[in-house]
């Protein structure tokens, strides 16, 4: 009989103790999500309902050109999130330099002339702003684990020393950042620009995707610590909010463009020449309704 008392009692602390660590665990649980609120509180008290980033990536390789640029709209107050691709050779409006390419701003004046050429095409302000390389976008690829998504053709592409630096076969496959990053810098002959940022949008896609099946603490968690671009101002702290509340909102809510215009020849180069009046119409859809 004693030694089934003790058995009972045994048990009956073991349940105290697996009672207690839950509830320690759910209040820890309850402790950070607070704190991550507050922080977004913070954050968001500080700006206006709508926020301009700007994301650079650049090919080192052909001197440290802006080969990639995208401009994120994001409208707190309708939960909506505008991403638009502007092709690198977007055509400038500069009296002091004619038919020059938005990628060239880059190699002239770094991440500042480049957001300043962008201000100055769209007229807007910028809040902040990230520039990536190829061995950024290949490490959060990887610790994302990969991007599952359909290779729509075969990709062969041999660098200037004739090694071949792209080779990824037609069909649905698990991307690795190596493999991700030659997906979204193949460029063809024959569709161009506008057929890799349609690519790299597809990719987007894929990485939000991913995202919206984390939890948003996970989420919190995995930017705060991998959070990493060549010059940025935005700190770890504000990726990770941003990530946190992104979660939240709905995928049909983030929504893709390419900045409006048509491709010409000019001195026989292949150059996006933008449409202003379909422009001002692209960036009112991200302000929303309410706010016009």
């Amino acid at each position: 009989m004693k030694t089934n008392k003790r058995g009972k009692l045994k048990v009956k602390k073991l349940i105290l103790f697996l009672i207690l660590s839950l509830a320690a665990a759910v209040i820890l649980i309850m402790g950070i999500c607070k704190g991550v609120s507050y922080a977004l509180g913070k954050i968001d008290g500080e700006n206006t309902p709508i926020s301009y980033y700007l994301l650079i990536g650049t090919d080192r390789e052909s001197g440290s050109e802006a080969d990639a640029i995208l401009l994120t709209a994001w409208n707190r107050q309708d939960r909506e999130v505008t991403l638009i691709s502007i092709p690198p050779n977007t055509k400038l409006a500069r009296q002091e330099k004619k038919n020059q390419l938005i990628r060239t701003t880059f190699t002239e004046g770094g991440s500042e002339e480049t957001k300043s050429a962008v201000e100055n095409l769209l007229h807007l302000r910028i809040d902040k702003y990230a520039v990536f390389d190829y061995s950024n976008f290949k490490e959060y690829l990887n610790q994302m684990g990969g991007a599952d998504l359909y290779v729509e053709k075969t990709m062969d592409h041999q660098d200037r020393e004739g090694e071949t630096d792209i080779r990824i076969r037609q069909g649905y496959q698990s991307l690795d950042g190596e493999n991700a990053l030659g997906y979204v810098r193949y460029l063809d002959s024959k569709n161009g620009e506008i057929d890799r940022i349609q690519r790299q949008e597809r990719l987007m896609k894929t990485m939000i995707h991913t995202m919206k099946n984390h939890m948003a603490l996970y989420n919190w968690f995995f930017f705060h610590h991998y959070w990493t671009a060549e010059e940025t101002n935005i700190t770890n702290g504000e990726a990770a909010s941003l990530a946190y509340t992104l979660t939240s909102y709905p995928e049909e809510n983030f929504r893709f463009s390419i900045l409006p215009g048509e491709t010409q020849k000019i001195n026989k180069v292949d150059t996006w020449v933008v449409n202003p009046v379909e422009v001002q119409k692209t960036l009112a859809q991200t302000i929303g309704s309410d706010n016009q």
